[in-house]
Formats: C-alpha cells, sequence, structure tokens
C-alpha cells in the first residue's frame, strides 16, 4: 500500500476512534492531514471506497487483537469473540458503531469476500459449531446478528455488557442450529 494512502486510512481511523464516522468528510479529512481534497480521491474514488478499506484494515487489527490460537473449542472461541466486541462496544463505542455499521459494507453483507481476515476466521468457527440444521452461512447470521444487536444496544446505553446474557444466547443459538 502506498505511504500516502496509508496515511489517509490512519487519518481516518484516529477520526473515528475520537467521533462519530458521520460526522467525517474528504474535505475535514483533507485538512486534517494537511492534503487537498482532490489529492484524497486520487487515493479512494469516494467516501464509501475510502471507509470499506479503513473496515479491511480495522478487521486485519481486530483479527489480530481478538483471534486466539488457543486450544479453546470453536465455541468457546465464538463466545470469546462475542464478549470481547461487546466489551470493546463500551470502550471503543465509535470504531464498533464504524466497523460494524458503516454503509460501505453493505455490498459485503450482501456477497461476503475474502477481504475480511475476521469473517473468514468467524466462518471457520461457525462451519466448526454448525450441527447442521441450517446452512453456515444462515448459523453465521444468527451469530452475527445477536452479536452486532447486542453491542448495538450497548452503545446506545440501552444495556449494559451481560456476559452470563451472552453466554446463553450463544449456547442457546448453537444448540438450535441441531437438524
Amino acid at each position: 500500500m502506498d505511504n500516502t494512502q496509508d496515511k489517509i486510512i490512519q487519518a481516518t481511523i484516529a477520526w473515528i476512534e475520537t467521533d462519530d464516522y458521520k460526522n467525517l468528510s474528504m474535505r475535514k479529512l483533507a485538512t486534517q492531514i494537511g492534503m487537498t481534497t482532490g489529492a484524497i480521491y486520487k487515493y479512494f474514488q469516494n467516501k464509501d471506497e475510502l471507509f470499506y478499506q479503513v473496515s479491511i484494515k480495522l478487521s486485519q487489527k481486530f483479527t489480530e487483537q481478538l483471534i486466539t490460537t488457543s486450544d479453546d473449542s470453536a465455541q468457546n472461541e465464538i463466545l470469546l469473540l462475542a464478549n470481547k466486541f461487546c466489551q470493546l462496544s463500551q470502550k471503543q463505542p465509535h470504531i464498533i458503531n464504524f466497523l460494524f455499521f458503516n454503509s460501505s459494507l453493505n455490498s459485503f453483507y450482501k456477497n461476503p469476500n475474502h477481504d475480511f481476515k475476521f469473517y473468514n476466521r468467524i466462518m471457520e468457527l461457525v462451519q466448526q459449531v454448525n450441527r447442521g440444521g441450517i446452512t453456515d452461512q444462515q448459523f453465521f447470521m444468527q451469530i452475527w446478528s445477536f452479536i452486532q444487536g447486542y453491542s448495538l444496544l450497548i452503545l446506545n446505553g440501552a444495556t449494559g455488557y451481560d456476559p452470563i446474557l451472552v453466554a446463553k444466547t450463544l449456547d442457546e443459538i448453537i444448540r438450535g442450529s441441531k437438524k
């Protein structure tokens, strides 16, 4: 990756860590890093393309931070990841909000690809845990919907993080995947 392109991505991540991504414009970003808006558009056609690349970068970062190579079962790894995301929803709400809900991810959710290492690892775990009552993609959607939905409730202050609820819910989802 080009140094300038990486500089733009890192500046975007720095913004998102402290403010809502919806408040970021290409003009504000350019001013923040001492570039012209036109220069940013040389690297990214639009804000969605920038956000998509930032999402990939954050996915790599979270894969390195959150994915363990422990001897835990796949079910325990999924539980660990869900708990970590819920904790991050409290500690880094702007990042989680961006990572889960920015509009650049709509095309990814409709047609998953291999750009996101985190998604790939979750799918590996899902394939190990799914008991065959539904497809792996359907099972992933159930787990991911719970993690995203519960994180959204935490982000909005509607509830606090409850690790017992996370464990019980994931256990029920996994048991429900039986034929």
